[in-house]
């Protein structure tokens, strides 16, 4: 009896699929949401590509601050006031190492000269609203370039000369309440990878 049972309950199961026929694709469903945008920069898409600002300043354009022996110049980006949000990298071409090199150098940068202890404290600065140096020289929202010595004696033999310090200044605008960043891959402190990074976001952005 169970045999036949069993035997009845296949036969029923291969009639049922033997008369199974599939019937026309229905309509398409809707497209699913886009996924979000990726958070390491690889599609460049994430943030806005820093822009270069290039700022070539004569030694004597560099004002003694008595008040901490420092030696000071004042620039502003036209059209453009920096705030605590915006990121902002700067990069000073350093030829006075003593060894005859040619090389930029993330700020701030103690560049010891001629292979000595005395070195030449390179800095620089966001101007506050808030800020009081006793001059008038800058408004709220300028670039401070700073030299320091660690003898408190002129960074350079003559800064009365027009011998050129060369800046580059790399600035991501941040927004109202949020810094701005780059990658953790962009070692911010090499000019060469801020640039490829630079060059990456530009050939993608085409």
């Amino acid at each position: 009896m169970k045999t036949k049972l069993f035997f009845l309950l296949i036969s029923a199961s291969l009639i049922l699929t033997s008369c199974y026929k599939e019937g026309p694709a229905g309509p398409v469903g809707p497209s699913g949401q886009d996924g979000l945008n990726g958070t390491n920069g690889t599609d460049g898409t994430n943030g806005a590509t820093p822009k270069v600002y290039y700022f070539d300043i004569p030694l004597n354009q560099f004002i003694p601050q008595s008040y901490n022996s420092s030696w000071q110049a004042y620039s502003y980006i036209n059209n453009v006031t920096l705030s605590n949000n915006d990121l902002v990298m700067v990069f000073v071409n350093l030829t006075s190492d003593g060894y005859g090199d040619n090389y930029w150098q993330a700020l701030p940068h103690n560049e010891y000269v001629d292979n000595s202890d005395f070195y030449i404290e390179h800095s620089f600065g966001i101007m506050g609203i808030n800020d009081d140096s006793g001059n008038n020289y800058y408004l709220a929202g300028d670039i401070m370039f700073s030299l320091r010595t660690n003898t408190g004696v002129a960074p350079y033999t003559n800064m009365n000369s027009t011998a050129l310090l060369l800046y580059n200044v790399y600035v991501i605008r941040g927004t109202q309440g949020k810094k701005a960043e780059l990658p953790n891959y962009v070692d911010r402190t090499k000019k060469s990878e801020v640039d490829a990074y630079i060059n990456k976001l530009k050939t993608l952005k085409k």
